[in-house]
């Protein structure tokens, strides 16, 4: 290996590295923060590596009654999202894929510019909805909110997909007389299992971390999320930082192990999802 090739690799390496730290960094500073004592949280200079280790913040939080059902509402709601989104969102990416008709592009294009609008401007129009139709402060509600804001995005990665497959596979299939949704089930979502699988992981980590609209569409304790759960750490008495990043820590195992089981098929779905069949 050359000199030039050499010092582009260890060019490469570093700014990879520097990336790496710098989003671990909030992590880490997390974990060290729930393992002190509160007396030690604002000590100066701030302590890396503690010198008492505490695990009373965790404690505290695994106590807490209303901690453990907004997790259990987060969970079951995240699992209906990504399951009634995927299920949408596979039926219209492949209807927009196969099914050309008047305004087909149109129609792609208007719902992906539906991404473009913040979460905020997004409030009073589903609130305004979700209360018309008898569904506000309701899990079905929330669900609904989530997959209409994850939609977009979902669609259009799996339309992407559909249009890798070749015609010439489901003519195959027709010619052995498969029907359009066998050729939908048997055929095409084998192929792209991948990218359904990375798809559901984008929509469950979504779902899992969503705040505004957690916070905005639910009242009281019945139906919170652990998102909107953290912020109640901050009180009129101040902030209760270890307890705090200590549900943080415990917030993010779910969604770690999420990505952690569907990453292979993240990556194996964005790769043959680049090359088109």
């Amino acid at each position: 290996m050359s000199l030039k090739k050499q010092v582009y690799v260890v060019f490469l390496y570093g700014i990879a590295l520097a990336l790496c730290a710098f989003a671990l960094f909030p992590v880490a500073w997390d974990l060290s923060t729930s393992l002190k004592p509160d007396s030690l949280i604002f000590h100066q200079p701030p302590q890396w590596i503690p010198g008492q280790i505490t695990l009373g913040h965790y404690g505290e939080v695994l106590r807490n009654a209303d901690m453990a059902r907004y997790f259990i509402n987060t969970f079951i709601t995240a699992i209906l999202s990504t399951v009634a989104a995927l299920a949408i969102g596979v039926l219209g990416a492949y209807g927009f894929s196969r099914h050309k008709f008047p305004g087909n592009k149109t129609l792609m294009m208007s719902i992906m510019l539906t991404r473009l609008l913040p979460r905020v401007a997004l409030i009073v129009p589903f609130l305004a909805t979700l209360r018309n139709i008898g569904l506000y402060n309701t899990r079905p509600g929330l669900i609904l909110v989530f997959m209409v804001v994850t939609m977009p995005l979902s669609l259009w990665m799996l339309k992407g997909f559909f249009d890798s497959i070749p015609y010439e596979i489901e003519e195959a299939a027709v010619v052995d007389g498969c029907s359009p949704l066998g050729i939908l089930f048997r055929v095409d979502l084998p192929i792209i299992m991948p990218a359904v699988a990375s798809v559901g992981m984008y929509i469950f980590i979504t779902a899992w971390n969503e705040f505004l609209l957690a916070l905005t569409m639910t009242q009281g304790k019945a139906l919170r999320t652990i998102s909107v759960g953290l912020a109640f750490y901050i009180d009129e008495l101040g902030v209760r930082w270890g307890s705090l990043m200590a549900a943080s820590i415990l917030m993010s195992i779910p969604a770690m192990l999420v990505f952690s089981m569907f990453s292979k098929f993240l990556i194996r779905g964005l790769s043959e999802g680049a090359v088109k069949g």
